[in-house]
């Protein structure tokens, strides 16, 4: 049966108040460091840039009407600050009842070095970190990236997600799912697997635990964000897309979403500017 679903990733309500206020100096260090494009802004405090861009991000879900929407991490800022999260919760719930959301935690929402505690703040105000579902014939698996990233403070984490994994994927494996298909947070690499680590893949001795895993099980395509900017790479016969934020762009990719449509031979998506989402009936993916 095809359906779509959206793709929506790092809201980050609170970075573009982090981000204002700086020096060229340091938006040019951002840029050699990182390839970050830091527009100069005045010094600004809360989030209501992010606020109009979620509003806009959910608007345009109810509008189309899809499947589900994921949200591949970085959700706030400050995952204590009681307002950012009031505020993601108050424009999400403007969200359609009918559409369920699914979340995937970002190293915002639990840290670069995940610990016991910021898990369990996580699994408390979003439910579990790791899980499975299924949509019209495919199979979907979201995942903890951030404990991929660096798991020194939570010893188990990574052997028990890796567990969940092969167990989800050998079970959409035996139902003949039309696809299955991966979300987190980190990409896996930019260009290479066997590329060096950084901060902004997931190292690679746990990368390519993924990686051959994904290959035995056949999935079809790996769902990510954190970039704050669009990229794409295929892996062997698997796609690798890197969707861009609601929130700060980084890159030369606005403030977006992805529409993701699902057929039984084949998955289509596009990359949509927040003030140049069509109609759903103009969708042409």
């Amino acid at each position: 049966m095809d359906f779509f679903f959206i793709q929506m990733s790092d809201p980050q309500f609170g970075m573009f108040a982090r981000l204002s206020g700086l020096d060229e100096e340091r938006i040019q260090e951002f840029h050699r460091r990182r390839g970050w494009n830091i527009l100069p802004a005045a010094k600004t405090i809360g989030f209501s840039q992010e606020t109009a861009l979620y509003e806009k991000a959910i608007a345009a879900a109810n509008r189309l009407n899809p499947a589900f929407v994921v949200i591949s991490g970085d959700l706030v800022e400050d995952r204590n600050d009681p307002n950012q999260l009031a505020e993601l919760r108050r424009i999400t719930a403007k969200l359609h009842s009918h559409i369920p959301v699914h979340w995937a935690p970002g190293n915002w929402d639990v840290g670069n070095t995940p610990t016991p505690n910021t898990l369990e703040q996580y699994r408390r105000d979003f439910g579990d970190d790791y899980y499975s579902f299924q949509q019209g014939g495919s199979s979907f698996i979201v995942l903890n990236s951030c404990i991929g990233f660096d798991d020194s403070q939570t010893p188990g984490e990574w052997d028990k997600q890796v567990a969940f994994l092969r167990t989800s994927l050998a079970e959409a494996s035996n139902r003949s799912s039309d696809h299955i298909v991966i979300f987190l947070h980190h990409p896996l690499y930019s260009y290479d697997p066997n590329e060096e680590d950084n901060w902004a893949v997931i190292p690679r001795n746990k990368r390519l635990v993924l990686l051959e895993l994904f290959e035995t099980h056949g999935v079809s395509a790996v769902f990510t964000g954190h970039w704050h900017k669009c990229h794409y790479v295929d892996h062997k016969e698997i796609q690798m897309v890197t969707t861009g934020p609601v929130g700060y762009p980084l890159g030369d990719d606005p403030s977006g979403l992805r529409i993701v449509k699902v057929s039984r031979n084949i998955i289509e998506h596009r990359y949509y500017g927040l003030d140049q989402i069509p109609k759903l009936e103009e969708l042409n993916l």
